[in-house]
C-alpha cells in the first residue's frame, strides 16, 4: 500500500496529497518532513548513519531522527513516532525552526525539534546503520571538512542550528 504525504505550498498550507514516489519524482510537490536533534546530558549531539539500503542518501550521517510527515499527521506526532521507530526512545522535544529544503529529488518543509536523552537507544536496522554522539565542535569540524559525509538536508539543518 502506498505511503501518502500532504502536498503543501511554500507557506506550508496543505494543497493536496500525493504518494511518496510521486513526491520524490516531482520537485513541484512540496511535502513535510521532521528532523530531531537529541542531545545527551553532556551537550553532545546524537547523529545517525543512514542505512545503505534506504532510497535517499544511503550511508550518510544525518540528524538524530528524520522522517516524512504522513498525510493527516502533524509535525510533533511524526517526530515522536519516528523517535520510537528509528532509535527506540520517548522523550520531550520542542520545536526549534522550520525551513524549506530543496534537494535533487524532492522539496520539503522541514520542522526541526530538539530534546535530551542519554539512551539507551535501539536503532532500526532497516533504516539506521549506526548512532553516535558527537560534540558540537566535532560536528562543526565535520561540516567544514567533510560536508559530503552528511545528507544534504542534515547539512543545512546542522548549519542553521549551530549558526542560529
Amino acid at each position: 500500500m502506498p505511503e501518502y504525504f500532504d502536498v503543501v505550498d511554500e507557506k506550508d498550507n496543505v494543497i493536496g496529497r500525493a504518494t511518496r514516489g510521486e513526491c520524490h519524482k516531482n520537485r513541484e510537490l512540496i511535502h513535510r518532513g521532521i528532523h530531531v536533534l537529541i542531545f545527551n546530558s553532556d551537550g553532545d549531539v546524537l547523529l545517525q548513519k543512514r542505512s545503505r539500503k534506504v532510497d535517499l542518501y544511503p550511508g550518510k550521517w544525518t540528524v538524530s531522527v528524520a522522517g516524512h510527515v504522513g498525510s493527516g499527521e502533524d509535525y510533533m506526532e511524526t517526530a515522536k513516532r519516528e523517535m520510537e521507530e528509528e532509535i527506540g526512545i520517548e522523550t520531550e522535544i520542542e520545536p526549534v525552526s522550520k525551513f524549506l529544503f530543496s534537494g535533487e529529488k524532492e522539496r520539503e518543509t522541514i520542522r526541526l525539534f530538539k530534546g535530551v536523552s542519554d539512551g539507551p537507544f535501539r536503532r532500526q536496522p532497516e533504516e539506521v546503520d549506526d548512532v553516535r554522539f558527537f560534540s558540537p565542535e566535532e560536528i562543526k569540524k565535520m561540516l567544514r571538512e567533510s560536508p559530503e559525509s552528511f545528507s544534504p538536508d542534515c547539512f543545512i539543518a546542522l548549519n542553521k542550528y549551530f549558526k542560529g
